[in-house]
């Protein structure tokens, strides 16, 4: 029985070592990450075709995540991640000895499918062990796990890489891989909790069989609106990341990689504290702010000529997205029952993995077609519809809690 639900303190014991052990997994993925398209090129593949290895990751993932969200909310959810990670360990072991590209691919698919579903039991566990007063908080200093693993496992990877080799760098990455897997399952956790009995006990009560898979299993419409309108913050995300250094390179700004330091530093101030407005305000107080300032960085970057005002807009996109995915990950958790936080999880991640993935495909084509300042201003106008959508939602939901509670 878990203790941590009716508990008021978010540091507990299961918590940091959930928290701990994430950090210690993404830094090792972080190691991989940015190595496998060299890596793959190595093997005498094309630049084209050493993108498409790297890009079956993110495509694999997102097919993954609605069968992953199953698998999660039907079995213990520290056993599901303890395998899944034992898994994204086998496959990093994969790459250090696949010496043909047919054996790189797979290993890259079966990782791809491993993350899916490790990622969506991670945030379903949290949704488990945190009292959802504390559950926007929770959400955010998990957050600054996914920072600390990009600052440092790229780095690491990528100095192992060059000292000792590409096979050496995934031999590493994969044992600390696995040994997380090891010590996840030493985390206190039973899966059986009172909200848990009482999903069960109104699904006997109403003629469903737990072991039918419904499409309802697969993705919620339920979130599925806040989960597209956080999808648009990883559009603009996966935009900024494709073709920033380009842009500096094409106006002349000099260190404009000092954007993604900015972003960090301010990442680290802006997780918990939009964490814990968040579960005190309500999604609407982080939200609105938040599209007015992703939608400022937008407006900076298309017109920037200098470093000053690049560094203006990471701080702009900090503040804004920083603050509001999280918060809107914590919303699709709190809106279903904690027994269907794998389904959520998923759900959000699903407009995560789209955003990112077409962002730069339609900003490259805008940018080829009509330049970088009609990019950023084709960002604004997604902005502007994604707080129309919200507004439009919200007021919806608001009516029908009131009809429901009157």
């Amino acid at each position: 029985m878990i203790k941590n639900k009716t508990d008021d303190s978010l540091w507990t014991p299961t918590y940091i070592s959930l928290i701990t052990l994430g950090t210690l997994t993404s830094t090792s993925f972080y190691m991989i990450h940015p190595t496998i398209s060299k890596y793959a090129t190595l093997l005498g593949t094309s630049l084209g075709v050493a993108g498409i290895i790297a890009g079956l990751f993110s495509i694999t993932a997102l097919v993954g995540r609605p069968f992953g969200a199953v698998v999660v909310d039907r079995l213990n959810k520290k056993y599901v991640l303890s395998a899944a990670t034992l898994v994204m360990g086998i496959a990093s072991l994969g790459y250090s000895v696949a010496k043909s590209v047919i054996l790189l691919i797979i290993c890259r698919i079966i990782h791809g499918l491993a993350f899916a579903v490790s990622g969506t039991a991670t945030v379903a566990l949290i949704s488990s062990i945190v009292s959802r007063k504390h559950l926007g908080e929770g959400i955010g200093y998990h957050g600054i796990t996914h920072i600390i693993a990009t600052a440092l496992g790229p780095n690491i990877g990528i100095f192992i890489a060059n000292k000792f080799g590409y096979n050496t760098n995934f031999l590493f990455a994969g044992i600390l891989i696995i040994i997380s897997s090891i010590l996840i399952t030493k985390i206190p956790y039973s899966q059986v909790t009172s909200s848990d009995l009482s999903y069960a006990e109104n699904l006997s009560a109403s003629g469903n069989n737990r072991r039918k898979i419904s499409l309802d299993d697969l993705i919620s419409f339920k979130v599925l609106p806040l989960a597209l309108i956080g999808g648009i913050f990883s559009f603009m995300n996966g935009i900024v990341n494709s073709f920033l250094i380009l842009l500096g390179e094409e106006r002349d700004i000099k260190n404009i990689g000092l954007y993604f330091t900015v972003v960090s530093i301010c990442l680290f101030i802006v997780r918990p504290l939009s964490g814990k407005l968040s579960d005190s305000k309500g999604l609407a107080f982080i939200l609105y702010p938040a599209f007015l300032l992703v939608s400022l960085q937008n407006i900076l970057l298309a017109h920037a000529t200098g470093l000053f005002v690049v560094l203006l807009a990471a701080v702009a996109k900090a503040f804004g997205q920083g603050s509001a995915q999280p918060a809107i990950q914590a919303t699709c958790l709190k809106k279903l029952d904690p027994a269907k936080s794998g389904v959520a999880a998923a759900t959000y991640y699903i407009g995560a993995d789209i955003g990112q993935g077409i962002g730069p495909m339609i900003g490259g084509a805008i940018s080829n077609a009509y330049g970088y300042k009609a990019m950023f201003y084709f960002c604004v106008l997604l902005v502007l519809l994604g707080c129309i959508g919200f507004t439009i939602y919200n007021r919806v939901t608001t009516s029908q809690n009131e009809l429901t509670n009157g």
